[in-house]
């Protein structure tokens, strides 16, 4: 075979000749940065609607300082969303579900995907504390987006749920319509709830359902409400227990609101303890000594039943 000598080393200088001219350059740079602004653009699951600003901010993952979100802000996969003292917001995602969030609340917005052609998606979001509204969209596998608190795991069904989550990670799902299954504290057996139904999941995991609240249509309004566990603020707001007594965090009573004493004996369910009224005749008691009255029983006190004052 007769080799051409320098033949093969002429066609790679011109190669690269023509590779080096401005245009092509220019051309493969803008190519490579629409590439890279895909690539950062692709984790973008929705964008905030509310026209107001109310203090909202974003973190995305990984970096120490937050942003204010405005309207048409978009959000990503992963930011922690938080709003402060009378603070709000309200995001769309990708398949124009609705996802208001209250004052003094925390949310991180795992993930979201939707596929417009098939309707088919999936998502994740992990609400820490504070209240929010969650408004299905256009996604018909919406069993596959994920609700997350503390203590339970929603699985949702073409719904409009209202949530509450306290400081303490008791939660309270009130179905606005649609269903919803929950799972207290990723145990196995969820509990069903339907519209006009609520569970509710304290730190125990014992969930029960009940009927479900009046929950407010006015986003300024939507807050944790006062005897939900233990809520202050994990956000930014009151941190005073909202009379909790000793049963606030870290205190060691129980978690229930209103400051109920700390007596691990007593039953809720116990009847108040009968009044004995004044004695007709005030004879010395034959085992004690003393008056029929006990001085010392914690169920004495009013018909709350052992419920201090």
């Amino acid at each position: 075979m007769t080799r051409i000598p320098g033949t093969m080393a002429n066609a790679r200088k011109s190669a690269l000749k023509r590779a080096l001219t401005p245009g092509t350059l220019f051309l493969a740079f803008t190519s490579f940065a629409t590439m890279l602004s895909s690539t950062a653009s692709a984790d973008v699951i929705g964008h905030v609607i509310l026209q107001d600003y109310r203090g909202a901010t974003a973190t995305p993952d990984g970096l120490p300082d937050s942003k204010e979100i405005h309207y048409q802000d978009q959000v990503s996969a992963l930011d922690t969303v938080a709003t402060g003292e009378g603070g709000a917001t309200q995001m769309q995602f990708l398949d124009e579900t609705r996802f208001d969030v209250g004052p003094n609340a925390m949310v991180k917005l795992d993930d979201f995907v939707f596929d417009p052609t098939s309707t088919e998606g999936a998502g994740k979001i992990s609400m820490a504390v504070g209240a929010f509204r969650y408004v299905g969209g256009k996604m018909k596998s919406d069993e596959n987006v994920k609700l997350v608190t503390p203590t339970a795991t929603m699985t949702i069904r073409g719904t409009e749920l209202v949530i509450y989550v306290g400081i303490d990670g008791t939660t309270e799902v009130n179905v606005v319509s649609g269903a919803v299954d929950v799972a207290p504290c990723n145990k196995p057996d969820a509990v069903p709830a339907v519209a006009g139904q609520r569970v509710i999941v304290p730190v125990s995991c014992t969930a029960s359902v009940t009927v479900a609240r009046v929950v407010p249509e006015d986003l300024a309004a939507l807050d944790v409400p006062d005897d939900l566990g233990e809520f202050s603020t994990a956000a930014g707001g009151n941190d005073d227990g909202g009379g909790s007594g000793e049963g606030g965090p870290g205190g060691g009573g129980d978690n229930d609101r209103g400051g109920r004493a700390n007596d691990k004996d007593h039953d809720p369910k116990d009847p108040p303890a009968a009044d004995p009224g004044p004695s007709a005749d005030p004879e010395p008691d034959p085992d004690t000594g003393g008056s029929g009255d006990s001085p010392g029983d914690p169920t004495e006190g009013g018909e709350d039943g052992g419920v201090l004052n």
